[in-house]
Formats: C-alpha cells, structure tokens, sequence
C-alpha cells in the first residue's frame, strides 16, 4: 500500500491492486482424483485443435451457401446504371435489399471484398478497380443531418489513404453534409484511380435496416436521388426480416418507392442452413470431425435454433459450448493421439506418480468394456499396454463412426429419391441423424427398404445406378469393407426385365441387412467418450444464465468463485461454528454485501462503514497473530484459532462501537510508554491504516453501486437505499 497515493489530495481515484497468494496455482480440474497434473493444459490443446477443424469446416460451408447470394449482389451493383428501363422520367436510385435470414455476420464481409475487388487476381491489379463501400450505421444517423455527414465523410475516411490529402482553402470549404463535397473528392479519386464512374460506384451499406429511423431515411433516399446519375450512389440493405412480406414496402410510402429500383436477394431458409451445415460436418463421407456430437446436444440445438434463434453465429457458439463441455473429461486428452501431443513418450508422462489416479481410471474403463479377470489384469498392465489399448480403442470408434456416415448417406440417398417419385417420409433430417446416432432407426429403415419392395423396372434402372456411384465414390478403404454390398448391387445391376420384382425384394433385404450392420449406436465402443459427446445433455446455463443468482452466487460464495481454493483441508467443520469468523476470510465486497443483507430498507454509511472496519480491524489482529489470510491478503501462514466475534451491522449503535475502539486501544497503549519515534511511527501506521480501510470501503461501494444493489436518495444524505430486498440465501 502506498500511502503517499493516500495523503495526497489533489488524487481522485486511487487503485489498490489485487494481491496475488503464494499458494501454487493448480490446474482447473473438476476431477481432481482422476486428472493430470498438467491435464488442463493438454485438454485445452485438444480443443482448440478439434474446434479450429470443426470452425473452419462451417466457414468454409457458409461461404458456399453464401456464394450465390454475394454472386447475385455483384452482379446488381455493377449493372444498376446499365439496365436502366427507357422512357422514365427520372433516374431511379439503386437500392439491393439482401434478407440475411439467420445467416453469419461474414456475409456482408463477403460482399464487401467482392465489389472492393478483393477476389481479382492480384497479379494483374485487379483489385484496385473495384467499387468503393462504406458501412453506415443506425446509430450513427439519429437525424437527417447525421445521416448525410455519415454518407459523405465515410467514403473520404475510408479512402483518404488512396487518394492523399489534398489542401484546400478553409474559405472554400463545404460542408460535410453536401454531396457536392462527396462529388468532388470522387471525380478526384477516380482520377487518381484512371477509371470512370461506369465501373466505379459508391456503394452504402446499412446494417440492421430496421433499426434506421423512417423518416430519415426517406429523406435520406429523396437527397441522394437529385444526385444520380451523376454521383452513382448504390444502397444496400441488410435485413433481418424475411423477404416476404417486404419490410420495405410495408414501412415507406409510395412517393418514395417511386424513386427507387428495389432489387432483392435472399439467402436460403434457416432451417435448410441448418441441415446443410449438421450433414456437412458431422455426416459427411469426406470430412471425418475430431469430436463427434451426440444426439442430446442437437436436440438442444434444433430447440434453440427453432424457438430462440435462426442465426448460424448462434450455431457456431452452441457447437463451440459442446466442444468446451466436452474437454472437461480428463480422457479426452487422448482424443489425437495416446502419446499426449509431446515430443516425449506418453508413458513418460504417465510414469510420473501424481499420474496414478488418471492411469487408474483409465485401467477401470478399459476393464469395464470387456470380459476380464481384473486382478490378473492389474498386475500384468503396464503404461504401454493402456496406451495401446487406447490406440486400438480410437482407431476401431473412428472406424465404426466412418461406416456410420456412409449408411446414413446411402439411407438419405434412397430417403430422396423415394420423394422423387412421389413418396411421403414424416421423418426430418434432425430427427434421422439424432435415431441413427441412438441406433433406433429401425422404423424408418424398415419403412424405406419397404418402399424399395415396390419400385418397377424404371425405377430400379435409376435407383441401382446411383447407389453404385455413391459406392465408388468412396475412398479404397471404405470400398474394401464395404465389398460386401457393392457386390450385391453390382449383382442386382445385370437383372432382366422379368426379374424386377424379385430383384426389388432382394435389394431391400440387403439394405436391411446392411443398415442394422452399420447404424448402431456409438456408445458401444470403448472409450466413446473420448471421440462421442453421446447423451451428455447440453450446458444450457452456459447459454443463458441466470444472472441474478451467479451474482448473488459470487457475493455469498466468493471461494467457490477464486482462481485458487483457500479452503483449509485440516479445517474443523463443526456446526456451532461461528458466520462471522468466516467473514474475515472474505473480500471486501462480500464482507459489505453481508452487512448489506442485515440491515433494512434504508442503510446509514456511517454505520455501514463501522461495522466494516470492525471486519477489517479483526482480519488484521488475525494476520499479525499468525492466522489464514484473508481473501483480500498474501500469506500462506496456518490456520489460527477462533477470533472474536464481530458485531453485526449496519446497526443504531454504530457509533457506540468506534467509542468502544477507542477506549480498547487507550487500554493498550497504559501498559507502557514508547520512545517518541516509536510513537510517531505508531501514529503513521495507525493514520495509513484508516486510509486504507477508508478506500478499501468506498471501492467495495462503489462495486455495490455498479452492480445495482444501491439507489441513491436526496431525503437522507448519508444515508442510501437497498435495491434488493429478498435474497436467496441458498444461492
């Protein structure tokens, strides 16, 4: 603490920073019994490996399903001064509304480097003849005047680099709110540029359209068409609402939808996003994710995705929560490799003897899948042969899960062609993936093969080939195990005419055969877990929290919440233990929050700050006398005993007991008298401790006030209300 910072008057604000303890850190572990000692630093390698793959994979499908769209907005952004109807008696003002209808905030981005030339081949300088765009914002355009400064000097801002400043007489200057400033920087740019505003546009970009005011934007629209041709201003609009009904027509008048040629585009619906993106990454033949996501947790995902929100960022966030819940098991640092992603040998990080717990708890799961003598077991296993196990164990779940997402492509191939033909299906794609990773799919399967029985001649002629196709498609491995069936339809191929029937019957108890060989439940191999988050229900409270409680939570239950656990393990719990003497060991916001809790409707700082420092005052008579650190303190000295008991707080007799402090430290200083210099600096400390009690008071208030738990009243000066009244002491 330096005092200096306290005397000082001319300071309004002084930090006290917060003081480390000496204890070592341990690594975060739910499981201490059975982990690693470095165990979360291995987990959060292996989730950030699985979960890049996992992200990149999404990214790389939501631009496909991007593409289109972003193809179509090029397009309309370089043809809206050339496709323009004859006969009209006035330039309509280009306007491109784009529904992004749940998709990813990137789309916009997308766009944005597609029209700035971003996607020109670089070599030949092609990127430098896009167009110019600009973001605008509903907050930044909370009138008509705003609005136009916003047009006008985001494009200057964004391409002053391009162009350099240009010197300019001060009495000379426009506005920032006249396009006729924006009209000469820009035949200046383009200019500099050597290009023509036939190839070149000035390109807005409103995000959020909603959230702009009408009236201005009316106005905004009716300025910026006396501008056009001239200053070929392009607007596009970025709209939550879906596309029909149009929330532009049914938000504007006529009078200005006259003046503008609206031209929309749409993104695929939500729902087919959702498909795409659960089959692409997770069911897909080609792409083989490092975790595979169970049933429980898409059923929490379709469920948010359909009552809360139809926004892939959404998506990706609760893919990324199952990833972060998933890696909380001590196993899953075995998700890469058994050698634990080092330069140094597995079984040299397992020799280690804090390993013991974990190499038990993986001996046990090893033994639990499968028939074995246990005790023989244990004294024959050694590091290597678990380690082994573990490999086998990866390499046959991975295995097992790639023959999965073949069945379930060739299910989804027949599924579609049957309603090709005219065929109803109740099941969803969801509901498909979530019955096969359960290995209850057996209604459905049965229900296609018997569909199957019934195709004529024609529709096997087309059916036959495509399963063939599909089969050859794949990799030489998969091909090799699944010989079998390719066989089959090979077989099935080189049928007559008046075969069809028997050949219909034959194929669909081949794919019976077929699908209750290949779509099982993944829980059956060993050490699942691993690679499968299976019926793992899915962290909704990390999605949705209730803040009230945490809150309270963290007041009450400051430990519970700390970096490092200051619980003494040789403390006795006994019941007629005192809450007080708890109390000491708490920060200093959680010691005002109790005190808090005490009082009534209407507290008296003076008081509250008493009975604070009654708290402080005990903290540090246990500090000198040898006891646990507080929470608020660095010392790694034992547990001391009981303390005396603090008065409670806020109370009527708080001054009563500052008269009682000062009569107790007069008893003390009787016994003796020090030498003057003693005194003096006796007398220092006493005034730097009031200090700090003093600041420590108002930061734990002001951390009160922050959060809401104080209302502030002109009735009483000194005094202050409580904001909360019924507290769950429970929390």
């Amino acid at each position: 603490m330096v005092s200096d910072e306290l005397e000082d008057i001319n300071q309004t604000t002084i930090y006290i920073p917060y003081q480390e303890t000496d204890e070592q850190n341990n690594s975060y572990s739910l499981f201490p019994d059975r982990d690693l000692p470095n165990g979360y630093e291995l987990r959060l390698t292996a989730y950030k490996a699985a979960w890049l793959k996992c992200l990149t994979r999404i990214q790389e499908l939501s631009r496909a399903l991007h593409a289109p769209v972003v193809d179509k907005v090029s397009e309309l952004v370089a043809n809206s001064y050339v496709d323009v109807l004859p006969g009209l008696p006035y330039t309509e003002l280009p306007v491109i509304s784009v529904s992004t209808n749940g998709a990813s905030s990137s789309i916009l981005e997308e766009i944005t480097s597609r029209l700035e030339g971003g996607d020109g081949d670089a070599l030949f300088g092609d990127s430098n003849n896009g167009h110019l765009v600009t973001h605008i914002f509903s907050n930044d355009c909370p009138n008509i005047a705003s609005a136009m400064k916003t047009l006008v000097t985001s494009f200057i801002t964004r391409y002053e680099e391009e162009l350099g400043s240009v010197k300019r007489r001060s009495g000379n200057l426009l506005t920032t709110m006249d396009l006729n400033l924006l009209q000469a920087w820009f035949d200046a740019f383009l200019k500099t540029r050597e290009t023509d505003k036939d190839t070149t546009h000035l390109v807005a970009i409103l995000h959020d359209f909603e959230q702009f005011e009408p009236a201005v934007i009316q106005d905004l629209f009716e300025i910026c068409s006396l501008a056009i041709p001239r200053l070929p201003l392009v607007f596009i609009l970025s709209l939550s609402s879906p596309p029909s009904p149009s929330y532009i027509r049914m938000t504007y008048p006529q009078r200005t939808l006259a003046l503008l040629q609206v031209q929309a585009c749409s993104l695929p619906s939500s729902t087919d996003v959702l498909h795409e993106i659960l089959l692409k990454t997770f069911f897909d033949v080609d792409f083989e994710p490092e975790l595979m996501t169970g049933p429980a947790a898409i059923d929490f995902l379709l469920d948010f995705f359909g009552r809360h929100s139809t926004s892939l960022d959404g998506l990706t966030t609760i893919l990324q929560l199952i990833h972060m819940k998933h890696f909380e098991e001590p196993l899953t640092v075995f998700l890469y490799d058994e050698q634990l992603g080092s330069s140094i040998t597995g079984a040299t990080v397992l020799s280690e003897p804090d390993s013991f717990g974990f190499l038990d708890s993986l001996f046990t799961r090893i033994c639990n899948s499968r028939d074995v003598n246990h005790a023989r077991d244990w004294r024959n296993a050694s590091i290597d042969s678990l380690l082994a196990a573990v490999q086998s164990a990866r390499r046959a779940f991975r295995t097992r899960a790639k023959l999965l997402r073949v069945a379930f492509q060739v299910l989804l191939l027949i599924r579609g062609f049957m309603v090709s033909k005219g065929y109803k299906v109740d099941e969803t794609v969801p509901e498909l993936i979530c019955g096969a990773l359960r290995g209850r799919i057996q209604n459905s399967m049965k229900y296609l093969c018997t569909m199957v029985k019934k195709l004529r001649k024609e529709q096997l002629d087309e059916l036959l080939p495509e399963l063939n196709k599909f089969f050859l498609s794949l990799p030489n491995d998969v091909q090799v195990t699944e010989e079998e069936i390719i066989s089959r339809i090979d077989a099935a191929l080189s049928v007559t005419t008046d075969q069809a029937k028997v050949v219909a019957e034959t194929l669909a108890d081949w794919l019976v055969e077929y699908f209750q060989q290949r779509i099982v439940s993944l829980e059956d191999s060993p050490l699942w877990d691993i690679w499968y988050t299976g019926s793992t229900p899915f962290p909704a409270d990390l999605l949705n929290p209730s803040l009230r409680a945490s809150i309270f939570a963290g007041l009450l239950r400051p430990q519970d919440f700390g970096a490092t656990n200051n619980h003494d393990t040789n403390k006795n719990t006994n019941d007629s233990e005192d809450e007080d003497e708890s109390l000491i060991h708490m920060p200093d916001t959680s010691i005002l929050f109790q005190r808090y809790l005490e009082s009534g409707k209407m507290i008296s700082v003076y008081d509250w700050f008493e009975s604070f420092v009654v708290v402080l005052e005990a903290q540090k008579r246990n500090r000198q006398l040898g006891g646990r650190p507080s929470y608020d303190e660095s010392s790694s000295a034992p547990q001391t005993p009981r303390t005396p008991r603090t008065p409670r707080t806020p109370s009527r007799h708080g001054r009563g007991n500052k008269k009682r402090q000062r009569n107790i430290h007069n008893d003390e200083d009787v016994g003796g008298e020090a030498p003057q210099d003693e005194r003096e600096e006796t007398e220092q400390q006493q005034e730097n401790w009031r200090l700090e009690v003093q600041a420590r008071f108002i930061r734990a208030l002001h951390e009160l006030d922050y959060v809401g738990f104080i209302k502030h009243t002109g009735r009483k000066r000194d005094h202050v209300l409580r904001t909360v009244l019924d507290v769950p002491m429970t929390v």
